[in-house]
């Protein structure tokens, strides 16, 4: 029998961060009752940085640059959902304002029912908007447009409006769905995205008391986004005072914990409609941030240490038993894990265009992500090529910068804070890692000139056929 499926993906989540892998606040109590019941994986690492790039392996099923550097699900794959829909589930997926998951970029395939909260969404009040508008009245002056911007993120933390939808209002969209369009006697597959621990971070007060001993006014909130939209910036050097970084720190964990009591309500609507222990339910955040943990704060692809890169991920239902796995995982094999999850009967039937495998297995071999090095098309960024790369084969990971000499060699299981380079000391280590690394580029530089000749062939086909030659 078919099992209902219910993916969580949450934006900007670390890690360390969380209950279920050892954080001591209570930042996930909800997620931590749901882990304690399936299989927690301790090690799992992103395919790519940031969401343009992560969403194309967790939806999408295919690795960030193996089809193209383009933004968005490549055409020529199936995505996750057209793969439940093509079984017969119903489909339903909720998108809490991420601009790069959206109709635009491919992420309604599949979905019977879509919201991302920005397309579908007129009469909401666009925070990039105003701002982009308000940036075109002030004069080219660094002071000013610094005052500017000040004022306008101040008086948006102290009104309480931010440009991602909140967690609540999320769960919300989600709730209604499944009580009054939802059918009971279908297998159903929803998914749904979370912001609320992206910058900004804006929480409701009852939440920021848990985690904060001072009072921060809605004023302070403001001053401190500020700060941190310049600390996110590729020349920023991540200077911020101690008092500050304490702050952004309970900043940060009142939003995951925000998360959290939206995922409760998620879950309770969930379990009373289709029943939890009927279900399978994965968790997963897309990629971590930066907390100054190098001098920065940031998630853009420039670096790959283990504060974005490694995510929590929990699986629950279906045959994940309650164990803790340590090697090593890509989140490049949640599709199929998910799909072969919902009906052990159909076990092997995933998409061609797949390129992971099934977390069930029993697959050891080195895990890879890898980025466009530099690359921010918020920011108009026209960045090059070239990969920027990281390949952990526990404890080593090595992090490599394609046609350059930059390279970084860690000992995760001595030095699981990335602070002491051992490339010169473990040189053979180094090379194997390199190996491995230059192998994956090499597939998927193959990948990215097949799908490149596959697209002109259609292109040339459709074009003769306009013409009436063919």
């Amino acid at each position: 029998m078919s099992q209902h499926v219910l993916y969580i993906t949450v934006d900007s989540i670390r890690a360390d961060r969380v209950g279920f892998l050892g954080y001591d606040p209570p930042t996930t109590p909800r997620l931590d009752s749901l882990a304690e019941k399936g299989t927690v994986f301790t090690r799992a690492m992103a395919s790519g940085i940031p969401t343009y790039f992560s969403f194309k392996s967790l939806l999408g099923g295919v690795y960030p640059l193996s089809r193209s550097s383009d933004l968005g699900v490549p055409p020529a794959v199936t995505t996750l959902a057209e793969a439940f829909e093509q079984r017969g589930y119903q489909t339903a997926g909720f998108n809490a304002g991420n601009p790069w998951l959206t109709r635009s970029h491919g992420y309604d395939r599949g979905f019977d029912t879509f919201r991302d909260f920005l397309s579908d969404d007129g009469e909401r009040w666009s925070f990039t908007d105003v701002l982009h508008g308000l940036q075109r009245l002030v004069p080219d002056s660094d002071l000013i447009r610094n005052v500017a911007g000040q004022t306008v993120r101040t008086g948006c933390a102290v009104t309480g409006r931010v440009p991602l939808e909140p967690a609540e209002r999320v769960t919300d969209a989600a709730t209604t769905w499944l009580e009054t369009e939802a059918d009971p006697d279908r297998p159903t597959f929803m998914w749904i995205h979370y912001m609320d621990p992206h910058y900004p971070w804006v929480p409701p007060q009852d939440l920021l008391d848990r985690f904060h001993d001072g009072s921060l006014s809605r004023f302070e909130l403001g001053r401190l986004w500020h700060a941190v939209s310049y600390l996110h910036g590729p020349d920023s050097d991540g200077s911020v005072s101690e008092s500050d970084l304490t702050a952004i720190d309970a900043l940060y964990d009142a939003e995951v914990r925000r998360t959290d009591n939206a995922i409760a309500d998620l879950l309770d609507v969930f379990d009373s409609i289709f029943r939890l222990d009927e279900s399978v339910v994965g968790v997963v955040g897309d990629h971590g941030t930066e907390l100054a943990d190098h001098g920065n704060f940031s998630h853009a692809p420039r670096s790959l240490y283990d504060e974005v890169v490694r995510v929590p991920l929990a699986l629950r239902g279906g045959d994940f038993s309650e164990t803790r796995i340590d090697e090593p995982v890509s989140l490049i094999d949640l599709p199929p894990t998910l799909l072969d999850a919902s009906d052990p009967r159909d076990r092997y039937a995933v998409p061609d265009s797949f390129e992971g495998g099934s977390l069930s297995g029993d697959d050891t071999s080195p895990t890879i992500t890898n980025v466009t090095y530099g690359f921010d098309p918020a920011r108009e960024n026209e960045a090059g090529d070239e990969m920027l790369s990281a390949c952990v084969d526990w404890p080593w990971k090595l992090i490599d910068r394609e046609e350059t000499d930059y390279r970084e060699l860690y000992n995760l299981e001595a030095d699981p804070s990335e602070r002491t380079d051992l490339t010169g000391d473990e040189s053979e280590v180094a090379e194997e890692l390199v190996t491995a690394i230059e192998r994956h580029r090499s597939w998927a530089k193959r990948r990215q000139r097949t799908a490149t000749e596959r697209r002109r062939v259609r292109d040339r086909v459709q074009r003769l056929r306009r013409q009436g030659a063919i």
